[in-house]
């Protein structure tokens, strides 16, 4: 039996769609404070920058998988 290491390198790691970055400051957002699913097909995303202390708001539509 032959063990294979694969080791990905950065440009190998998928990107979940488009990095999302602050309105206020322009510094780039890292994991949502907070996430709901809501009726409908949809997941709502709550954004705090670390940096200034701005919130944003982001929604996922589970039919067409499209950020809005």
């Amino acid at each position: 039996m032959q063990l294979n290491c694969y080791l990905p390198t950065l440009s190998s790691i998928r990107a979940f769609g488009t990095p999302l970055v602050c309105a206020a400051c322009g510094e780039r957002l890292i994991a949502p404070t907070a996430s709901a699913f809501v009726e409908g097909g949809e997941i709502r995303h709550t954004w705090e920058c670390e940096d200034c202390g701005a919130t944003s708001h982001s929604s996922i539509s589970l039919e067409d998988g499209e950020p809005r």
